[in-house]
């Protein structure tokens, strides 16, 4: 079965950056542009990793991320969390909250498609 990557995020630019450098290395990758399409989607489909941005309109990440943790047959997926926020305690935020990594935008490409290979080949 081919793994795929969900990535989510509000911003077409950033999904698209994400994507392509997943593709470049031959990762296939779903986009959702909120949280809402995100759970559309997997109703349908369970990606083998959700990269998530935190700041996003009506629904942010952290709140993404409890609604997956709390439902039995999506608690498993890793997460990601992508943000712009530069906060000090944000990535232990996350880690707290359930998120396996958090990478800061501007995204450093070598970090992304390590972390993303790590986590869906192992």
């Amino acid at each position: 079965m081919e793994k795929i990557v969900l990535i989510v995020d509000d911003s077409n630019t950033n999904n698209f950056l994400l994507q392509s450098i997943l593709e470049t290395e031959g990762i296939k990758s779903v986009i959702a542009f909120s949280g809402k399409e995100a759970f559309e989607y997997l109703k349908i489909e369970k990606p083998a990793l959700i990269l998530l941005d935190i700041m996003m309109p009506y629904v942010d990440g952290f709140s993404v991320l409890e609604k997956l943790k709390n439902d039995e047959k999506l608690s498993e997926i890793p997460v990601i969390f992508i943000t712009a926020k530069h906060d000090n305690n944000i990535k232990q935020k996350a880690l707290d909250a359930g998120a396996v990594d958090l990478i800061q935008k501007p995204i450093d490409v070598n970090e992304v498609v390590n972390l993303v290979k790590h986590l869906i080949i192992n």
